[in-house]
């Protein structure tokens, strides 16, 4: 399915070079346009209420927890989320297996088993896709750095809607060396990016005149509680006393999805 991609010794290279990578021409052009028409329409307006869930972060899930949809309307950030566990029944299984093959390629580059979060058991660490929708005239996301770890946060996404095409202003920044480089104007269809996640990023209010917005998909992967039945009081107990015990830097806080990272 990925194609056109050089050694992973060479993508981790680039990103630290120059804080991310690009390749055009990645992936057919037939699977972008099922995947383009298959997540518009997941997003379209008609559909937006049934993302009720406010929790678009996740910081406390369970290992057979349900595939789920997540809405944040915040100053910080205006973003509709779909998540889907590999557990589950696929949502859409071209994207599934694109992004399965996405974090393959990143495993090699950070020289893991090529399978590394593709097997879930408790304890390791579980692959699974993300796909963000930020929505026309408000759809935005902070300046941010995805841990708080000095090194580099291998990362990766693929645009299911395209600047010039979908919406026609903001979208995805990375800032390298005081510089801010608009990633979103470099992505055609069929184009991947590899990026180092501890960079400062976000994304830029999204203006779009056919109403779609941006929306981008990620291989994703993070630890799980093991007990799948807690109740989501206790999650959420346990998500504010994790966060408590990272700011604080406590030994005691649940592990972090951080495979990713490199010196």
């Amino acid at each position: 399915m990925l194609k056109n991609l050089p050694h992973p010794d060479e993508i981790l290279n680039g990103v630290r070079k120059n804080g991310y990578i690009i390749f055009d021409n990645a992936f057919d052009t037939s699977l972008f346009d099922e995947m383009s028409k298959f997540w518009i329409d997941c997003f379209k307006e008609s559909e937006r209420e049934k993302f009720s869930n406010k929790d678009i972060y996740g910081a406390s899930r369970s290992l057979g927890d349900s595939n789920y949809k997540s809405f944040r309307n915040s100053e910080e950030v205006v973003m509709y989320r779909i998540t889907e566990y590999p557990w589950n029944l696929s949502i859409h299984d071209p994207t599934r297996k694109l992004i399965y093959e996405m974090n393959k390629v990143r495993n090699l580059a950070l020289g893991l088993n090529e399978h590394h979060g593709s097997l879930y058991e408790p304890h390791t660490e579980v692959l699974f896709n993300q796909i963000n929708c930020y929505p026309s005239g408000i759809g935005k996301m902070f300046a941010h750095k995805d841990t708080k770890h000095d090194k580099l946060l291998l990362s990766c996404m693929f645009n299911i809607t395209i600047k010039k095409t979908h919406f026609e202003k903001g979208g995805l920044y990375l800032k390298f060396k005081d510089e801010k480089i608009n990633i979103d104007d470099q992505m055609s269809p069929c184009s991947v990016i590899y990026y180092n996640g501890n960079l400062v990023h976000g994304v830029d209010k999204i203006s779009s005149e056919s109403n779609i917005g941006r929306i981008a998909g990620y291989p994703m992967k993070q630890f799980f509680l093991t007990n799948n039945k807690l109740p989501g009081y206790l999650k959420t107990l346990i998500s504010i006393d994790n966060g408590i015990k990272r700011r604080l830097k406590l030994k005691t806080a649940s592990k972090q999805g951080n495979s990713a990272l490199k010196d």
